[in-house]
């Protein structure tokens, strides 16, 4: 797809990093999101809230994702993934739930690449495991072998199950893993993330959950050294809503050429 490609008026955006739920349990999740970050969440992480949400603010495709807390939880989440990907065809890019302790991961993961799945979503802090311990690198090597990208929540001051340097640890050792580091590869800990991961071959990162905390020169100066071609953007739904960052990242002083690489072209280009 031409990068200059626009829907109407406006530069067609991919919103590459949502939460979707059932509806019978979403408003249950936010709020255990917005608990677990001391944040109030608005939203319910519905499909169909969801939807509405993005076409308010121009976004045409949604990568959507659900994280599983145990490995029981994996089949059930990616049937659900996969059934709101049918719903909305040509609008939900679908990716796959996994857990460190999923039996027969390798089959599971057959599955997952024969259903048309994406990518890979995982939370190291909501599943507690270490990026970079035994368990995991067996568990990245696997999604490399796959040629799945795998989306990592990335960061945290609180914890240390994600952060930066176990990010790096994961890549050297894995080298051929194509790691997604959401947040701008480190969610409250970004200038770390800059000094430890920008430049990195097989590292693309999000602008999820980041454009609030940073002011716009500093947000456009961590885009700017990972490499716009590295940088996808997100929102983190129901986190925070489609329009507001929107209206973050259209704050940035990024040139047009470099938003639109970020709104659309990386994406398309890493899932094809």
């Amino acid at each position: 797809m031409d990068s200059k490609e626009k829907v109407g008026n406006t530069v067609l955006k991919i919103d590459a990093h949502v939460h979707i739920y059932p509806d019978k349990i979403a408003a249950k999740a936010a709020k255990g999101i917005g608990k677990f970050y001391d944040i109030t969440i608005h939203h319910d992480g519905s499909i169909t809230q969801l939807i509405a949400e993005e076409d308010r603010a121009g976004v045409s495709r949604m990568v959507a994702h659900s994280v599983a807390t145990t490995p029981t939880q994996v089949a059930h989440i990616n049937e659900f993934i996969m059934s709101a990907h049918a719903d909305y065809p040509g609008r939900i890019i679908p990716f796959a739930a996994l857990h460190p302790d999923t039996p027969d991961m390798e089959n599971v993961l057959k599955g997952i690449v024969a259903a048309g799945f994406k990518g890979i979503k995982l939370h190291p802090d909501f599943q507690e495991f270490q990026l970079d311990e035994p368990r995991a690198l067996r568990m990245f090597s696997l999604i490399a072998d796959a040629k799945l990208p795998a989306l990592i929540h990335t960061g945290d001051y609180r914890y240390d199950y994600s952060n930066p340097p176990r990010m790096a640890h994961l890549l050297d050792e894995i080298p051929n893993l194509v790691a997604i580091g959401a947040h701008l590869g480190g969610w409250s800990v970004y200038d770390e993330a800059r000094k430890l991961l920008a430049g990195r071959r097989n590292l693309y990162v999000d602008t999820s959950s980041a454009l609030y905390a940073l002011k716009p020169d500093h947000a456009a100066e961590l885009i700017r050294a990972f490499g716009v071609k590295r940088v996808m953007f997100g929102t983190d739904y129901p986190m925070w809503t489609p329009e507001e960052e929107v209206e973050r990242f259209e704050a940035l002083p990024l040139t047009e050429a470099e938003k639109e690489q970020i709104y659309h072209g990386t994406a398309e280009e890493l899932l094809d």
